[in-house]
């Protein structure tokens, strides 16, 4: 299998279509107890950050519960593919908030490096963290590949992302983990529209239907997780473990009322809006690269891979919505979550 070179969509657009994401972090910040620190300076670092919007609030909710800290190394992980700029124009905007108001000296790192692979010094970080991220596959499955495959790929690039944090973290230190699993509620709905898109919109494109059984996602069990944990390099203690559910914050009970009212119009185009962007945001870069390549194959200049990219985004957008409004609008999309706490022994 070849490696996964796909990232969020960029441009601003992950940041402001993330919102599901984000929940994941609210429900986690509902749990979290106030944090002693014995030193005056905190390294954290979030591995997985996208543009950086909801990383950003999940740090500096978390240094707004540690003590007696008078400044902070925040460090932002993602792939090299990842909107760089976005992430640091992001970050710049935000240091009154991630300084809290001014309390803090903040020193940002970013890290444009695979997760599976040691990022950071050893012994550098206090406490680690990875939201909605973990779910994504080093690489891209093959038509071929099984669920028997697939499990054994994400047992790997599990057991290889604790083996690298595990020497990048201090003794004491925490790794915060929050992976969507199987179950309900599920992006299946989302994932049933977007197969369903691309076979329409295949005569114009030629974008190929399979690609979105070779989506590199995998849903782990809270089973399969665990016992990543345990095989991983080092010993981590499993300070705490939970299953979260979040639903899409715009979907409304009034989508499963009977009838067509005004109120249940404007309530599923809001609905399916937010849920195309979303998916959009989520993974149509896996269908730009392959379309790119199939590009490159037939000779067209590197300058000109794929001229059309702004016209497949917008007819996808609207065929997905109207997609989605014709056949799951009444439907509960969102993520089954395992969220867990280890602590690096």
């Amino acid at each position: 299998m070849k490696d996964n070179e796909v990232s969020m969509q960029g441009g601003g657009y992950y940041n402001e279509n993330s919102s599901l994401q984000k929940l994941a972090i609210d429900e986690y910040l509902k749990l979290l107890t106030p944090i002693q620190c014995q030193n005056p300076s905190i390294v954290l670092a979030d591995y997985g950050c996208s543009e950086g919007k909801n990383s950003i609030w999940l740090l500096s909710q978390y240094l707004a519960r540690v003590h007696s800290i008078s400044s902070a190394t925040l460090v932002f992980n993602d792939t090299p593919f990842n909107d760089f700029s976005i992430l640091s124009t992001t970050i710049d905007a935000s240091r009154h908030q991630l300084s809290l108001d001014g309390k803090l000296a903040i020193n940002p790192l970013l890290s444009p490096r695979s997760h599976f692979q040691q990022v950071l010094p050893g012994g550098f970080v206090d406490a680690g963290f990875s939201f909605t991220a973990l779910h994504w596959l080093q690489h891209m499955p093959d038509e071929s590949s099984s669920t028997s495959t697939l499990s054994a790929a994400a047992h790997k690039d599990l057991v290889t992302f604790l083996s690298a944090r595990y020497k990048e973290i201090r003794s004491k230190g925490t790794l915060t983990l929050c992976i969507p699993i199987r179950g309900e509620p599920s992006i299946a709905p989302s994932a049933q529209c977007l197969e369903v898109t691309v076979r329409n919109l295949y005569s114009t494109y030629k974008a190929d239907p399979s690609i979105v059984a070779r989506v590199p996602l995998y849903f782990r069990t809270m089973s399969e997780i665990l016992t990543a944990v345990a095989a991983a390099e080092g010993e981590w203690h499993v300070n705490n473990h939970t299953v979260l559910s979040v639903i899409h914050p715009l979907w409304s009970p009034v989508l499963s009322e009977t009838g067509s009212s005004a109120n249940k119009l404007s309530a599923c185009d809001k609905y399916a809006d937010g849920i195309t962007r979303m998916t959009i945001a989520a993974m149509s870069q896996v269908f730009v690269e392959d379309l790119k390549a199939q590009a490159r194959k037939k000779g067209s200049p590197a300058n000109r891979e794929f001229p059309d990219k702004t016209k497949f985004l917008e007819d996808l957008f609207c065929v997905f919505k109207e997609e989605f409004l014709r056949t799951h609008c009444q439907d509960k999309v969102g993520f089954t979550y395992a969220l867990l706490e280890l602590e690096r022994v």
